[in-house]
Order: C-alpha cells, then sequence, then structure tokens
C-alpha cells in the first residue's frame, strides 16, 4: 500500500471533493474550498501533487487543462481511517503523548462498515494470538 492511508484533514477534503465531482482542475479546487482554508493556486497544486505522489489521485490531461482524478475509493479510505482509529494506542510515546483524534461524518461510517471492521481486527487478533 502507499501513503494514501496517511491523508491530511485538508486532503481528505479534497479527496471527498474528487469522489464527488469525479476529477477536479487546481483553479477548481481554488475556487470550491471554504475561504478560510483556500490555497492561492499554487498551494492547490501542491495539495493535489501531494495525493498523487500517495497514491489517492491520478493526473490527466484534459485538453489545455491538468485534471486530478480519485484512486484511492472511499471504500478503501474509510477502512484506512477505521484501521488507524482501532489501532492506534491512547499513548504510544509519541512526541504528541500519543493523543490522536480522528473525526468523521456521519455518512463516512455505516454500522456494517464498524461490524465488518470490528471481525476484521477480532480475526486477526486471533491469529496473533494463536
Amino acid at each position: 500500500m502507499t501513503d494514501a492511508n496517511k491523508l491530511t484533514e485538508i486532503e481528505t477534503q479534497v479527496m471527498r471533493m474528487l469522489w464527488d465531482r469525479g476529477g477536479i482542475s487546481a483553479s477548481e479546487l481554488v475556487m470550491n474550498l471554504p475561504a478560510s482554508e483556500r490555497p492561492d493556486h499554487a498551494g492547490a497544486l501542491d495539495l493535489l501533487r501531494s495525493l498523487v505522489s500517495k497514491g489517492a489521485a491520478t493526473r490527466h490531461q484534459s485538453g489545455r487543462n491538468v485534471v486530478y482524478k480519485p484512486k484511492l475509493n472511499k471504500e478503501t479510505a474509510r477502512s484506512h481511517v477505521l484501521g488507524r482509529l482501532f489501532e492506534s494506542p491512547a499513548n504510544d510515546g509519541d512526541a504528541d503523548g500519543g493523543l490522536n483524534i480522528i473525526v468523521l461524518r456521519e455518512s463516512d461510517v455505516s454500522p456494517q462498515d464498524w461490524a465488518d471492521l470490528q471481525a476484521e481486527r477480532a480475526e486477526k487478533a486471533r491469529r496473533r494470538d494463536g
């Protein structure tokens, strides 16, 4: 797996745009982010290039425009987020004290996602311990 499971909050927000729209240019990204989070064009390009380097998006030439499209699907991203949530110890000795807070929108996780993830984690624990 690539670094797609290490997306920052703003990168995750950009991925939601990519999933919703199917693709986006740097100019469209600038226009569609909230004013408080809006980067300049160069910053938008940096965000999109970071998603490409992490394996979460791809770059496509569309005429004179460059369009970035999602490579990572929502389900895989959701699984990564949930996996980090379950695997992160409360205090793992990090400089920040190991406190990890992940904010999920209600629509990001279904009850079935939670159940599936818990079953997967239980199976991994059984294999590891047995």
